[in-house]
Parts: structure tokens; C-alpha cells; sequence
């Protein structure tokens, strides 16, 4: 069975983690593959028994394992979301709310993933298209956790008029909004008051930022609806990220558009903690992090 490695070198310093996953792997007969260069990245990979490099996309891979924090998943996941496998985080992170396996329990977590002995979890995914005042598509993406659009580079008031399937909802003025998945639901959107759902809905979030009007509130739309936002004219463009990536520029009359995306993403479930008691873990651990670090 072949499980791609995929690490942060700026987290896992001298690829430690991964030079460890690696052996792990070798030693209950799976096959650690590697990203094509890591080979020259990391010579001492080279010396571990079974490890391959090669391109994810041409290798019947089980799963990936993204070693790193929330950040390194999402881009990982960015990378490889089309191929049909499943996710699993190591986490190098603070917090680590998509990464499954703590440093401590690697051993136990890799054995118990090699022998499939867990769940999976199908999340739902955002697709997003924006398009200009004419109607022709300046940029389409895929996202996991969520597409914010927030106010730019000056603190101007950001307007923007929300419609779901059709219907306007409300002319925002803020600092913007966020549109997430229930897996997003525990990052920003948690962050501006948004409620928390279990990983495997497939409702849609919209969360105001720091509403300026008296009807600041969250929706939660339905699988199938269809979210618009639109732009009316704007003295300071706000930006768009989707997974917190960079996107298209935004201007005066654009529109957002965002719909369920037709594929979910498996993603590992070796834990049999209560999903709530785990959210709950996790941001008290957040703020013990930073105090006591």
C-alpha cells in the first residue's frame, strides 16, 4: 500500500517528522512516497528502506499525509484534491483542527492507519466563480474550509449585497463576509460568531465580519443553494481568499458565486473522541499555546 508524505519544511525542521513517517511506514510494510524532488531536499530520505519519489498524480497513493498545520493540509489538499484518496494530517501546528495525529501517538496512529482501522469522513467543498460587470468568469477555485471576502489594504466600510438562491438577503456593510463548509465552521466563521457544524454536513455558512448594520446575524443555507454576492462601486477593492490563498483582484460590479462543489474529500478519522469535546479541546489548548509557550 502506498501513502504519499508531504511536509512543511519550515515546520518539520530537517524533515525530521517525515524521515520518522517514513520509517514507521517501511516498518509495517506500506510504501512511504514522496514527493518528486524531495530526494535532493532531503538526501537522508534516500537511506530508508522501500521510499519512493515520484508524482503523486501517477502512483496509486491510500492516502496523503500532510505533516505540518492546518495551512500545510489546505494547501496540500489544494495540490491533490482530484485524485481519488483520502487526507491525514500529522500535526506540527498550534492547534491542528484538520490533523488528525499528534507527535505522541505516531507510532500507534500510523499502525492503526496502515491496518484501516479508522472512519472516513466525507467533507463537502466550495466551488467559487467570480465574474466581472459583464458576465465573463475572471477566475474559478475549489476550497475546503472557506472563501472570505474581506475589507482591503484601507479601513473602508466594505458593501456588498447578499442573495441566496435568488433572493436578496441583505446589503452588508462591514468588514465582510465569510462563506464556509462545516469543516470551515470551526475557523473564521467560528471566529465572527458563526455556529459550529459537525464535519460531515453539508450545509453552507455565510457569516458576517464585523457588521455595521442592526442584522449582523449568520445564515445557514442549504447543500444546494447557490450564494451571490455582489459589488457595487468600491473606493477600496476587497480581497477574496479562498482557503486563505490568494485570488482574483476585485472591482466595482463583480459578482461572487458560490455552490457546494460536486466531489467531497475524505479525510481520515483515527479518533473515537466526541467531535464537540474535541472542537472544545482544542481551542482551550489554543490559548494555553500561546500563554505558555
Amino acid at each position: 500500500m502506498n501513502y504519499g508524505i508531504c511536509s512543511n519544511g519550515s515546520r518539520d525542521t530537517g524533515y525530521e517528522t517525515a524521515i520518522r513517517t517514513a520509517k514507521i511506514l517501511s516498518g509495517l510494510g506500506a510504501v512511504p512516497v514522496f514527493e518528486t524532488g524531495m530526494d535532493e531536499e532531503c538526501p537522508k530520505l534516500k537511506e530508508i528502506p522501500g521510499v519512493v519519489f515520484a508524482d503523486f498524480a501517477k502512483t496509486d497513493i491510500k492516502a496523503v499525509i500532510s505533516i505540518g498545520g492546518d495551512g500545510t493540509f489546505l494547501s496540500k489538499v489544494a495540490r491533490y484534491r482530484d485524485l481519488d484518496t483520502e487526507f491525514v494530517g500529522v500535526n506540527l501546528g498550534s492547534i491542528g483542527f484538520l490533523n488528525e495525529i499528534m507527535l505522541d501517538d505516531l507510532e500507534k496512529d500510523l499502525a492503526q492507519l496502515v491496518a484501516g482501522d479508522y472512519d472516513t469522513i466525507g467533507r463537502s467543498q466550495l466551488k467559487c466563480d467570480v465574474y466581472d460587470k459583464d458576465g465573463a468568469v475572471k477566475g474559478s477555485c475549489v476550497c475546503l474550509n472557506d472563501i472570505i471576502i474581506v475589507r482591503g489594504a484601507k479601513p473602508h466600510i466594505t458593501t456588498l449585497v447578499l442573495s441566496i438562491d435568488g433572493q436578496i438577503i441583505e446589503r452588508f456593510r462591514g468588514d465582510g463576509l465569510v462563506v464556509a463548509t462545516a469543516t470551515g465552521s470551526s475557523a473564521y466563521s467560528l471566529s465572527a460568531g458563526g455556529p459550529i457544524l459537525m464535519p460531515g454536513m453539508k450545509d453552507i455558512i455565510v457569516t458576517p465580519i464585523c457588521s455595521h448594520t442592526l442584522n449582523g446575524y449568520p445564515y445557514v443555507a442549504t447543500p444546494e443553494s447557490e450564494i451571490k454576492i455582489g459589488l457595487e462601486t468600491i473606493e477600496s477593492a476587497p480581497l477574496i481568499c479562498p482557503d486563505g490563498r490568494d485570488f482574483v483582484d476585485l472591482e466595482s460590479y463583480d459578482s461572487i458565486v458560490i455552490r457546494r462543489y460536486e466531489k467531497v474529500l475524505k479525510t481520515v478519522c483515527l479518533k473515537k473522541d466526541s467531535f464537540f469535546s474535541n472542537v472544545r479541546k482544542k481551542i482551550v489548548q489554543r490559548g494555553y499555546f500561546y500563554e505558555n509557550r
